[in-house]
């Protein structure tokens, strides 16, 4: 769902008055905790990647809209042939993640496509010689008890399942506060998509997710397809 409906605004500020009395040790400790699910716009827990939002139309420049009205994913989709869906596809499938934590290094695991991304701890942007991959390079940092991740270096691979277009200027921010609400525990993200490329202005999504400690992150076993096959999964 988008942060700008219902009453997004007004948990923000609680969530940020929250926020500051949690440390960010309090908070690393939390998110190890747990594996957590996506909860949809209905206050449903999703057991598996399902979530199937994309950015609408107006929110992309003429060129962007093209090439994506143009993509066939029995074609041009790297999932179909179980390629990597890289970022920020990897995240907003909804799928059940995993935290793993120190002062150095986050690693988060996606059920979905099994994917494991790192993440570098308070570590320096990328120079222009770090390769361009489906994850990129990403850098964390805490505000507060708040965990931004920065994201560079992506590929071209699409955004989403109807082939919203990336292109070399995209950057991500993410955005995971803790917070307490209605007795629940929820993990509040809002990710941020800046490409002046495909974009009109930054996009924003903000996700919820809940704690589910009884459960694990079951093994995807897609293995991709060879290069000559991938993405064309389907014959002529």
């Amino acid at each position: 769902m988008l942060s700008g409906l219902g009453g997004f605004a007004a948990w923000s500020a609680l969530a940020a008055q929250a926020a500051l009395a949690q440390a960010p040790a309090e908070v690393a400790a939390k998110l190890a905790a747990s594996v957590w699910a996506y909860v949809n716009a209905d206050g449903e827990v999703l057991v598996s990647g399902s979530f199937t939002g994309v950015p609408p139309d107006s929110v992309l420049l003429p060129e962007a809209l093209a090439a994506r009205q143009s993509f066939d994913f029995r074609t041009d989709d790297p999932v179909l042939g179980c390629g990597p869906p890289g970022m920020p596809r990897a995240f907003t499938a909804g799928s059940p993640m995993t935290f793993a934590l120190t002062d150095e290094r986050l690693t988060i695991r996606y059920e979905s496509m099994d994917v494991e991304r790192a993440v570098v701890m308070n570590g320096a942007p990328p120079d222009e010689a770090v390769p361009r991959t489906p994850n990129g390079y990403a850098t964390g940092r805490w505000e507060g008890a708040t965990l931004v991740i920065s994201t560079t270096q992506l590929d071209e691979r699409v955004v989403d399942l109807l082939g919203t277009p990336k292109s070399d200027a995209m950057t991500l921010e993410e955005r995971y506060t803790i917070d307490a609400a209605d007795g629940k525990t929820y993990l509040r993200v809002d990710l941020t998509m800046n490409d002046p490329k495909v974009f009109t202005a930054p996009y924003v999504w903000h996700f919820d997710f809940v704690p589910r400690p009884d459960w694990e992150l079951m093994e995807y076993e897609c293995r991709e397809r060879p290069v000559d096959l991938t993405p064309g999964v389907v014959a002529d």
